[in-house]
C-alpha cells in the first residue's frame, strides 16, 4: 500500500513541476514575442491551456506605445486601467479602436483632468472614433460633463459640436461658458447651431 501512496505522491509532483515549468516558459515566449511585436504569435500563445495574461505585459506595452499588443492583451483577459484607456484610445486607429470597444472596453470614462470622449475631438484624429462613442455612450454621461462641449470647441471640431448639443439635456448645457468661447474663436457653425437650438443671442 506504501508503495502505492509513494507512485502517487510522485506522479503529482512531476505533474506540478511540469505545469510550472510549462507557464513559466510560456510566460518568456509571450515576453519575447511583446519585444519582438509579433501579435499573431501572442494571441497564438495565450490561447494556450493554463496560460493567462500578466498585468504588468499591459503596463509595459503601453510604455512602448504598442497599440496592438495591448488590444490581443485587452481581448485575452487582461485589465486595462482607465489612464491607460484614455492614453491609448488616442493612439488608435478607427479600426483598434472598434476593436476594443467591441472587446468591452468602457466609453464613460473620466480622469480627473479629461473624459475618454475629450481625446477623439482633434481634427487630426479620425472622426468616426467620436462618431462611434457618440453612437454607443449613454446621453447621461454627456450630461453628467458638459466640458466636452468645451473641449470640441477648443478643438475646433464643430460637427461633434452640433452632435453634442443635440444630444444632450437643455439643463447641461453650460449656455453662457459655451456662447462665449464660440463667439471668443469665431466659429460661425457652432454659433448657428447655437441660435437653431434657441441659445444663441439673435
Amino acid at each position: 500500500m506504501k508503495w502505492k501512496v509513494t507512485i502517487l505522491v510522485g506522479i503529482l509532483l512531476f505533474a506540478g513541476l511540469s505545469a510550472s515549468g510549462y507557464m513559466l516558459y510560456q510566460k518568456q515566449q509571450v515576453e519575447h514575442t511583446m519585444v519582438d511585436g509579433d501579435v499573431e504569435r501572442l494571441e497564438r500563445i495565450l490561447n494556450r491551456p493554463l496560460v493567462s495574461v500578466d498585468d504588468r505585459w499591459m503596463g509595459e506595452a503601453v510604455e512602448r506605445f504598442d497599440v496592438n499588443t495591448a488590444i490581443v492583451l485587452y481581448e485575452q483577459g487582461g485589465k486595462l486601467s482607465d489612464e491607460q484607456w484614455v492614453y491609448l484610445a488616442d493612439l488608435m486607429t478607427f479600426e483598434q479602436f472598434q476593436r476594443t470597444v467591441e472587446a468591452g472596453a468602457p466609453l464613460n470614462v473620466a480622469l480627473p483632468s479629461q473624459t475618454l470622449l475629450e481625446g477623439l475631438y482633434s481634427l487630426n484624429d479620425e472622426p468616426e472614433k467620436w462618431q462611434l462613442a457618440h453612437e454607443r455612450i449613454d446621453s447621461s454621461f454627456l450630461n453628467e460633463h458638459p466640458n466636452v462641449l468645451v473641449r470640441a470647441i477648443h478643438d475646433g471640431n464643430s460637427e461633434a459640436f452640433i452632435d453634442l448639443i443635440n444630444r444632450m439635456d437643455e439643463a447641461a448645457i453650460p449656455f453662457d461658458t459655451v456662447e462665449q468661447l464660440t463667439m471668443e474663436q469665431d466659429q460661425q457653425l457652432m454659433l448657428e447651431a447655437l441660435k437653431q437650438k434657441g441659445y444663441g443671442s439673435n
